[in-house]
């Protein structure tokens, strides 16, 4: 008898090992050919975080699906606590299928005729979220397979943070995360028992749970999760009485889409899933909200953009491409930050600043405001009166056109670019010629390049490269002497406000500009923390009324200072602005120029600005060049080639096409001519 059991014993373990061992190779053979992969997890919405964490703005995912990622770690464990309650009480301690669950479940089923009570565990559901299949006993097999392979791959908490991220929530909301914020505004952090209830329930049934208004479900399915969470002393009887009393908020938030310009440009720039940027949000949604409303007082048809920049570490605050992206009247969706405008005269302190490192002036150097002309080229103020002698500082501050043409021509054009390109990059000149109009607006920059000025001037000359992405690599911008700055900026602290305003000059510093044609008007204000600029133009670049930034954009800029004063922390300049005290200059600099020295005339006596030559036969064609005024001896350049002659009248001979000739003069006086060369058609034979 003994031997027989034994036999029978050793039959039953020969063939459950050969079973295991039957049913490992098939498990083996199947994790070759069917791996199990949460790639679908990582499928998400785009998100874009402002400094502190912030959603700011955030798009579908690939299935057009609203799908943000979520991390147990940052989810309110009170939440994770009701929803592993209500889900999966054992989830870290089974190995993907809890057999408990199952056998009574299944017991249950074969007695009361129809499910009571279900056994997938957290595991399990997330098998059936990566693959979606009809409910039947053959997928329920695939889902315990599926789940022993996830359990086998992954750790618990991964396991856990792929189903928070692809659980239904109702429409095309998936998430826990994504629900948090769709139904009560905010990330799953600092949610109510309440609501945490409400969001436990959510997966079990999305479409009839989810909160709106009338819904009784709602109410019904979160008491049921306070229950459980009361019985498993999750929760105590305060709790649960104050918990199931809450009313339910049946709003629905919209997803954060502020910064719109500029986080498409990081989205097309980039393909993380999630970034994080130096723009501050309470500060960016103020903004937003503001441009709205003031866009109606607007020239017809003109758009607004702001950029507010940190000018310590070059981080930018707040970025307003345009106050409308929808609106197509004002061509909304083209982001003017980015612009190539006219900058009018708001370069003008860089101009001063260069005099100033230069000691070529000082703020009180006596400079003469009268009409005056440059070899070929004669600006005029901006309200066509003239001062007479005025200090450098009262030039600046009422931003008189004469005075910066003087200052620019003894610092020189190309100085003056050199040193804008040193700080700001690129600048468009117009075919590549650098003269003395750039000081009054005469070349092409960004929005964003004048605000790295500012930036520059703001913080003493040197500063960070503007920035808008945290972990960026930022340059450091060494571009002109401390005190040269101080003195632009004591002389800018001084510039009486627009009306309506006012300020102590202990915080705020700004300069205005209007370009030619009345296309752009510019406000650039700086304190000693922050830097702002305005622009108010067309897109398509028509002119705007016939008034000036002054009236237009520097009201303006101190309506977004005030807002920036109002949510970030501001400091004051300690020392007092002393452009208009009577410090003298040094003697060599009480004047710029004598009052009655008239600037040398120079210029072609002939041929004429873009003449057309034709030679009467086969021959090359040959131009006769004079000058008038000036001072001998004279460098002669065609086509950028220098000449060895010297003298006010010289005869070159051209072939066909544009030619270019300059010529300077001993005093460093420049001029340029451009003709064009016709040949005949000549016959080779």
């Amino acid at each position: 008898m003994v031997n027989r059991v034994k036999t029978w014993l050793k039959r039953v373990f020969k063939w459950l090992f050969l079973t295991f061992i039957s049913f490992l190779l098939f498990f083996i053979i199947l994790e070759i050919f069917f791996p199990i992969n949460l790639d679908k997890a990582n499928d998400c919405s785009r998100v874009l975080l402002d400094r502190d964490g912030r959603y700011l703005y955030s798009t579908l995912n690939s299935t057009q699906k609203w799908r943000f990622r979520s991390n147990v770690k940052k989810i309110d464990p009170l939440l994770l606590k009701m929803l592993l309650n209500y889900e999966d009480k054992r989830f870290y301690h089974h190995f993907g299928v809890d057999f408990l669950a199952l056998f009574r479940a299944t017991f249950q089923l074969i007695t009361n005729g129809h499910i009571t009570s279900g056994a997938s565990t957290i595991t399990m559901q997330l098998a059936r979220l990566l693959e979606p299949k009809r409910r039947t006993i053959s997928s329920k097999i695939i889902e315990i397979f599926r789940s022993f392979q996830l359990e086998l791959h992954y750790s618990k908490e991964q396991i856990l943070n792929a189903y928070l991220t692809l659980a239904p929530y109702g429409g095309n909301v998936e998430g826990i995360t994504t629900a948090s914020m769709r139904y009560f505004g905010k990330l799953p952090t600092s949610l109510t028992i309440s609501e945490d209830a409400i969001l436990t329930s959510l997966p079990q049934n999305p479409e009839k749970n989810r909160p709106k208004k009338g819904n009784y479900y709602t109410k019904k399915a979160r008491d049921k999760v306070l229950l459980r969470a009361l019985n498993a002393n999750i929760i105590d009887k305060n709790q649960y009485k104050i918990a199931t009393s809450s009313k339910i908020e049946t709003k629905i938030y919209p997803f954060a889409r502020f910064a719109p310009h500029l986080s498409q440009k990081i989205l097309r720039d980039n393909f993380k899933n999630e970034l994080q940027t130096t723009i501050y949000l309470p500060l960016q949604q103020s903004l937003e909200e503001w441009a709205k409303r003031v866009s109606i007082k607007l020239p017809r048809g003109a758009t607004l953009s702001i950029i507010v920049a940190n000018n310590t570490n070059g981080e930018i605050l707040a970025y307003l491409g345009n106050q409308d992206i929808f609106n197509r009247k004002i061509s909304g969706f083209i982001d003017m930050t980015q612009a190539i405008r006219s900058p009018g005269s708001v370069l003008k302190p860089l101009i001063y600043a260069i005099g100033f490192s230069e000691h070529i002036i000082d703020t009180n150097t006596i400079i003469v405001d009268k009409q005056s002309r440059f070899n070929n080229y004669q600006p005029h103020n901006f309200n066509k009166k003239y001062n007479g002698e005025v200090t450098i500082a009262y030039a600046l501050q009422n931003s008189l056109n004469i005075p910066a043409v003087k200052v620019l021509s003894k610092i020189t054009p190309n100085k003056f670019i050199e040193t804008l390109q040193k700080g700001v990059g690129k600048v468009i000149i117009p075919k590549n010629r650098v003269t003395l109009p750039v000081a009054l607006g005469g070349l092409g920059i960004t929005q964003f390049q004048v605000t790295q000025l500012f930036t520059i001037i703001a913080n003493g000359g040197s500063a960070k490269s503007l920035h808008y992405l945290k972990n960026s690599r930022v340059k450091d911008i060494n571009l002109l002497p401390k005190e040269a700055t101080k003195k632009v900026t004591n002389i800018l602290r001084e510039v009486v406000p627009p009306n309506g305003f006012y300020t102590n000059n202990n915080f705020f510093a700004y300069k205005t500009g209007t370009s030619y044609g009345y296309r752009d008007f510019w406000s650039a204000i700086y304190s000693k923390k922050y830097t702002a600029t305005i622009l108010v133009a067309k897109p398509d670049n028509t002119p705007l009324i016939k008034s000036s930034a002054r009236d237009i954009a520097a009201p303006l800029s101190f309506e977004v200072m005030s807002i920036v004063k109002s949510l970030l922390p501001h400091s004051s300049w300690i020392e007092k602005s002393t452009s208009t005290t009577t410090i003298k200059p040094p003697s060599t600099l009480k004047r710029l120029e004598e009052s009655k020295k008239e600037e040398a005339y120079f210029d072609f006596l002939y041929p004429k600005e873009n003449s057309k030559f034709q030679s009467a036969s086969c021959n090359r064609v040959s131009v006769e060049f004079k000058l008038k005024g000036g001072k001998e001896p004279f460098v002669w350049y065609i086509d950028g080639k220098p000449l060895s002659l010297t003298s006010r009248y010289i005869i070159q001979k051209f072939d066909a096409g544009a030619h270019t000739i300059s010529v300077i003069d001993s005093s460093g006086s420049n001029i340029i001519r451009d003709i064009w060369v016709n040949m005949p058609d000549c016959d080779s034979n």
